[in-house]
C-alpha cells in the first residue's frame, strides 16, 4: 500500500509550519511513507501535489496544513470551489472571491475514513475536531483540486485534509503520534476495501 503525505513550508512570516515539521517526525517513525513539501504558491503548489499524485499513484492522500489560531486538530471534511485569500500567498498573488474550477462542483466531499480517525484520536486523548470549512487558502485549493483529479481518474485513492495547530500551540510530538493514528485507520480502510 501506497500513502503520499504533503505538508506546507513556511509562511506569513513564519520560519517554519506545523505541517512540515510534523511529517518530518512523522517520516522518522514511517520511512515507507511518500512525502512532499508544497510551496505556499497557489500556481507551483497545486502543480507540485498533481505531479506527485501521477508519479506515486498512492492508496491514499493525506494533505496537512497548518491553523493558526486553532487548539485542535481539524479532520476537513469538505473542500470548497473558492479561492478567496485574506493574505497574499508566496508569490504575491491574492485572488478573493473567484472559482478553483469554474466548470466544478460546489464542494468535493473528502474520501478518508475521518469519523474513524475522529474516534480513534480522541480516545488517545487528542483534541481533534471534524471540520467542514477548510478556509479558502491553499490548504483549500490543493483539496479541492486533488480530489477532483482523482475523481476524474476514477482513481480509488482515498484523500482528505488535516489541519494541524501551530507547534506552539499542539507539540510537533504529539502531532505526529496523531498522525500515526490516523494512518492506521486509513490503513485499515484500505485493506478492508481490497479484500470485500
Amino acid at each position: 500500500m501506497k500513502i503520499l503525505v504533503t505538508a506546507f513550508g513556511p509562511f506569513d512570516g513564519r520560519s517554519q509550519n506545523a505541517s512540515s515539521l510534523a511529517l518530518a517526525r512523522l517520516k522518522q517513525s514511517q520511512p515507507r511513507i511518500n512525502t512532499r513539501i508544497l510551496p505556499v504558491d497557489s500556481v507551483s503548489g497545486p502543480a507540485r501535489l498533481l505531479r506527485a499524485l501521477n508519479q506515486v499513484r498512492p492508496d491514499a492522500l493525506v494533505m496537512l496544513g497548518e491553523a493558526a489560531g486553532s487548539t485542535a486538530i481539524r479532520l476537513e471534511t469538505t473542500a470548497w470551489n473558492q479561492l478567496d485569500f485574506s493574505i497574499p500567498d508566496a508569490s504575491g498573488r491574492q485572488p478573493r472571491g473567484v472559482p478553483i474550477d469554474p466548470n466544478g462542483p460546489d464542494f468535493l466531499p473528502a474520501t478518508l475514513p475521518l469519523e474513524s480517525m475522529h474516534a480513534e484520536l480522541t480516545l488517545a486523548g487528542h483534541d481533534a475536531i471534524l471540520s467542514h470549512d477548510a478556509g479558502r487558502y491553499l490548504c483549500n485549493q490543493v483539496m479541492y483540486q486533488s480530489l477532483a483529479c482523482l475523481s476524474k481518474q476514477e482513481s480509488s485513492c482515498v484523500a482528505g485534509f488535516i489541519h494541524l495547530p501551530l507547534a506552539s500551540d499542539y507539540a510537533t510530538a504529539r502531532a505526529a503520534d496523531a498522525l500515526e493514528i490516523g494512518l492506521k485507520c486509513i490503513l485499515q480502510l484500505i485493506a478492508g476495501k481490497r479484500f470485500r
